[in-house]
């Protein structure tokens, strides 16, 4: 056990270092596209609709959709990093098997990259949750407060696109799940408006998607809205099924 957190720590530990050197860049456009959405949405769409009502309170929509942007946010960087990022350094960097010809197994190795991943995309959501507590739509406890959901749910994304970049034949294929189950939750689970607008069908659909459950949480922690319980073995089913789903799938196209 002790070996294979030193593995894993030694993966995690080296995408860190290729992060830090372009870390100024990473962190100037985590930074610049929730400001776009709070102008765009907050602001633009905000001013349009001015209050509403949702989950049992009256607040303003500029608050409500900022909450479900730390929530897309999980979902695109989770998702982005694990499938083209994992893809690019499994497929054309040729890292994963650079790295498993040491003394770091394989399966330490995507532990670490599931790791990574997902830490890095924490990082993202916590960002635009200080630029919600810098505006005043969230309060500042919230940045403690969301860590735990933010990774777990960058973890299930991560996930989700790791075992994307193992099932496709070739990066052109990604756009399969990006249209498919990505963008559809990003449309339909929540995060502009609230679930109850949608006929009962589609809050249904919704509810089986994870990012419907990781908004609600975000809205919980952030603005106070009642805690749904069912998010709670939503999360945790889907997070475990694509961690498992992910390793299968990398084992199997990394070992001939």
């Amino acid at each position: 056990m002790k070996d294979a957190l030193w593995g894993i720590g030694q993966v995690w530990l080296r995408y860190f270092s290729v992060f830090y050197k372009g870390m100024g860049y990473y962190l100037v456009t985590t930074f610049i596209e929730p400001v776009l959405y709070m102008l765009a949405f907050g602001y633009g769409v905000g001013g349009l609709i001015g209050n509403l009502s949702a989950g049992g309170m009256h607040l303003s929509y500029r608050s409500f959709v900022f909450a479900g942007i730390i929530a897309q946010t999980v979902l695109f960087q989770g998702f982005y990093e694990g499938a083209y990022g994992g893809f690019i350094r499994m497929y054309y960097q040729k890292i994963f098997h650079a790295i498993a010809v040491t003394p770091i197994t394989l399966s330490e190795v995507l532990w670490g990259e599931l790791l990574w991943d997902a830490s890095k995309s924490a990082l993202a959501a916590e960002v635009v949750a200080l630029i919600g507590v810098a505006t005043g739509n969230f309060p500042v406890m919230s940045l403690l407060t969301l860590l735990p959901l933010v990774f777990l749910g960058s973890l299930l994304f991560s996930g989700m696109g790791l075992a994307a970049a193992g099932f496709c034949k070739n990066i052109d294929q990604l756009s399969y799940p990006q249209y498919l189950l990505v963008f559809p939750m990003f449309l339909f689970c929540g995060v502009f408006y609230p679930l109850h607008t949608l006929p009962n069908s589609l809050q249904l659909l919704a509810w089986f998607f994870p990012l419907t459950s990781v908004a609600s949480l975000a809205r919980t922690l952030t603005l106070g809205f009642p805690f749904e319980p069912r998010t709670i073995p939503i999360l945790f089913s889907w997070l475990l099924f694509l961690l498992w789903l992910s390793r299968r799938s990398m084992f199997r196209r990394l070992i001939k």
